[in-house]
């Protein structure tokens, strides 16, 4: 059984690695923070995909949030669901949703 190290007393030397660590963390504070530059939204606005899965509810169609962030293939199938639905209101937000995919993918900002 390995016994567990204690954290140095206080006035100890810092191990050895210390110094290399303080200098990896010196470069990381410099480094240019470039995933701000990037839009870090989701691929949906988020109230219109709880008012779309909550709509879609209503017509007894169980859609996953979670799926409809991370499974392309997913959402898109529940978009074209929803465009199948006699409801012009749902037709709506799934049209939304989709052009705000389209904005994304090619780039383009997405329009209000």
């Amino acid at each position: 059984m390995r016994s567990m190290q204690s954290p140095s007393p206080v006035g100890a030397e810092p191990p050895a690695a210390m110094p290399l660590l303080a200098q990896g963390d010196a470069r990381w504070a410099q480094r240019q923070p470039q995933w701000r530059e990037r839009e870090l939204a989701l691929p949906w606005p988020r109230e219109l995909l709880e008012t779309f899965t909550l709509r879609m509810s209503s017509h007894g169609m169980c859609v996953s949030r979670a799926l409809m962030l991370c499974d392309l293939r997913y959402a898109l199938e529940q978009l074209a669901h929803a465009r199948n639905l006699a409801d012009d209101t749902l037709q709506l937000m799934a049209e939304q949703l989709f052009r705000h995919f389209e904005a994304r993918q090619s780039g383009i900002p997405a329009r209000h």
